[in-house]
């Protein structure tokens, strides 16, 4: 019984062993199917994210314009992982090479090395051939940045490199045309020939070009002068800008820095600049030396008066050519070379005249137009534009001309020349003006170089008679005897005179160029005038192998002139004739004379000097002329003499028979005598 018992509990704990195994079990597969299907959501969670985040970085990779290589270290071949830089089918590391800049190379070659050797990532710029692409040669910069792939952990040498390449050409373009914009801008700023600063809102100088310091005389790049200081505090701006209230300003001045030396006259800008909200950011400031142009320009205003009568002939010169210009005598032709005609018209479409090659030949005179004509296949196969001088086109005259023309080939649509057209212009009145206009410029240039001569000579002329006067004036009180005193006046008097003509030449010329030449007729004696004249000028004849002789025919001539210019005439004649006679005489007279149907005054001056050359006669009565520059004079007296005549209506003149044969200088001057008595009873004094 006991043992029966014994079994019954030994069965009861072997089912309870069980149940407990059982159920350990069943709990242990419940676990392990929780924990599997929490795997499987997470895992499926991950998935999604990465899906994600991989379809982020898709979309980025294609936003960015990036490409995404794969590297085989050990194939040494590469494929694209994303984006098309390379062809489908890859490229080996040889291959990649030859589409690498030459200068670039070894920074490729060099950030590779650097992967081989353990480095994670790697980073350089080089410019690739786009040519595979775009099938045309374009460097494109790109910037690649390289990561090493290893295939576990415990290798040493990376199995793969990842390149991610990115286009830098266009930012890289942008940035050397800002670096090249910058040096340009910085050159102009520094190379400007206006000096320009920069000033901040305070008024203190931020920048200044070369051009500026040069101007303002600093004294060193960074003067403290001025960088210590403010443009508020400049003496050309301390009175205009009210407040240290900036405003635009232009305008002209005489700048002065005593502290540096300044002192010249300036063209000044003052500009201030400004945000949208009207806020001052900085004050630009430019500055030119203009004092040589305000010399010049009053040297211009002083010079304008003399040349306006060389001016106004000029203009009407040219004024006469432009109408020429405007209305020349012009003609349309076209060449037809396979029909060897020309055909010319007298507007677009009308046709005036036709002529052929041989025609057209005969009117050329020794002309390029001429020979042209005969090889026309080279000659008119290119623009021409030709002078020629030939027989007239339109008209039948004996009388050459002068033709522009100027010809343009035409060809077919195979190339072919088929002929030539263009315009021909009888330029043979403009040829005439041009040759007219430049002897006026010509004689405007010359009367200008002879007046500079007049000027450089005026010094010397005024300090002969001067420095005579004061020599001779000191020395004077040093004479002893009354015959050396009388001697020493005599020079002074003769240089005092000298001088008194020098001025009044240079006040006759001067009334001359402004007013003109004023003549005051009166009635008067001439023959009295005549005689009072002579007197005082036989004091000028002082060389006693030269005769003074006067000759004058009436006891009294009385008519209406100008009698003070007559004698301004006749004083500058023998003052002339005594400059230029050695030894013989010097005689002057007067005679009443008809001339063109007019009665008048002829007198005269005649010498035995020097004589004038026939080449120079014609020039002598023109202003600033000395025909020998060794002989003390201004080269005046002559033209005043001439603008007389002209205001008195006369004619002026000489007779000579050239060099060593003496001259006789007359002027004739009309008027009607009112007395004529005692013709016959004329006296001649020697």
């Amino acid at each position: 019984m006991n043992s029966l018992i014994l079994a019954i509990q030994n069965d009861q704990g072997i089912d309870s062993v069980s149940l407990t195994i059982a159920l350990l079990i069943i709990i242990a597969f419940f676990v392990g199917w929780a924990i599997n299907r929490i795997t499987i959501l997470r895992i499926h969670k991950h998935s999604e994210q990465v899906k994600e985040l991989s379809a982020i970085m898709q979309h980025t990779l294609n936003s960015s314009n990036n490409y995404v290589l794969k590297l085989s270290v050990q194939e040494r071949y590469a494929h694209n992982m994303h984006g098309d830089f390379l062809p489908e089918e890859g490229m080996s590391y040889e291959e990649s090479l030859a589409y690498i800049h030459p200068d670039d190379r070894h920074l490729y070659t060099e950030a590779l090395r650097r992967l081989l050797e353990g480095e994670k990532t790697t980073e350089c710029l080089f410019r690739w051939d786009w040519s595979q692409k775009e099938h045309k040669e374009e460097w494109h910069w790109m910037r690649d940045i390289g990561i090493a792939e290893y295939a576990n952990p415990a290798m040493k040498t990376p199995a793969n490199f990842f390149c991610t390449l990115t286009d830098e050409t266009e930012r890289i373009l942008h940035e050397q045309q800002d670096m090249e914009m910058t040096d340009r801008y910085r050159n102009i700023f520094d190379q400007s020939l206006v000096g320009l600063a920069f000033y901040d809102k305070e008024g203190k100088l931020m920048a200044a070009n070369k051009k500026m310091r040069d101007i303002l005389k600093f004294q060193t790049e960074n003067d403290p002068f001025y960088y210590n200081s403010t443009i508020y505090d400049m003496p050309t701006f301390r009175d205009v800008l009210f407040d240290r209230q900036p405003q635009e300003l232009y305008f002209c001045t005489k700048s002065m820095i005593i502290e540096r030396g300044v002192n010249c006259y300036t063209e000044l800008r003052f500009h201030p600049v400004k945000n949208e909200k009207g806020e001052l950011l900085f004050i630009t400031f430019s500055i030119r030396d203009i004092t040589q142009e305000r010399e010049l320009y009053l040297e211009n205003k002083h010079n304008e008066a003399r040349i306006r009568q060389q001016n106004q002939a000029i203009e009407r010169y040219e004024n006469e050519l432009q109408y020429l210009m405007e209305n020349c005598d012009m003609r349309f032709f076209r060449i037809n070379i396979q029909d060897r005609i020309c055909t010319f018209y007298k507007g677009m479409s009308v046709a005036e005249l036709s002529l052929n090659f041989d025609e057209l030949i005969d009117h050329f005179v020794d002309s390029p137009f001429k020979q042209g004509l005969r090889e026309y296949e080279t000659y008119f196969s290119v623009q021409r534009t030709d002078l020629t001088h030939m027989r007239p086109f339109f008209h039948e005259s004996e009388d050459l001309q002068w033709n522009f023309i100027e010809s343009v080939p035409f060809f077919d649509e195979n190339g072919k020349m088929m002929g030539t057209y263009g315009v021909v212009r009888n330029v043979t009145n403009l040829i005439e003006k041009q040759e007219r206009l430049k002897e006026e410029t010509e004689r405007a240039n010359q009367s200008g170089l002879r007046k500079s001569t007049f000027m450089a000579n005026m010094t010397h002329e005024i300090r002969t008679p001067l420095n005579a006067i004061v020599g001779f004036s000191d020395v004077l009180p040093m004479m002893s005897t009354s015959e050396e005193k009388q001697e020493i006046i005599r020079v002074i008097m003769n240089n005092c005179d000298m001088l008194l003509r020098l001025v009044n030449d240079i006040l006759a010329v001067s009334s001359l160029e402004t007013a003109g030449i004023e003549i005051t007729p009166k009635e008067v004696d001439f023959a009295k005038v005549f005689a009072d004249a002579s007197t005082i000028l036989a004091q000028r004849v002082q060389n006693p192998q030269v005769k003074f002789i006067t000759d004058n025919p009436y006891d009294t001539f009385v008519t209406t002139l100008d009698s003070g210019r007559m004698q301004q005439v006749i004083t500058n004649f023998v003052t002339n004739a005594v400059k230029y006679t050695q030894e013989g005489h010097i005689k002057i007279g007067y005679r009443y004379e008809q001339r063109e149907g007019r009665n008048g005054l002829y007198m005269y001056c005649e010498d035995t000097g020097t004589g004038i050359p026939k080449e120079d006669q014609a020039k002598v009565f023109e202003r600033f002329v000395k025909l020998n520059d060794y002989v003390q004079g201004t080269g005046l007296g002559l033209s005043i003499c001439k603008a007389i005549a002209d205001g008195c209506q006369g004619d002026i003149g000489l007779i000579s028979e050239g060099e060593g044969t003496g001259s006789t200088f007359w002027i004739w001057i009309p008027c009607e005598r009112r007395e004529t008595r005692n013709e016959e009873g004329g006296r001649r004094n020697e």
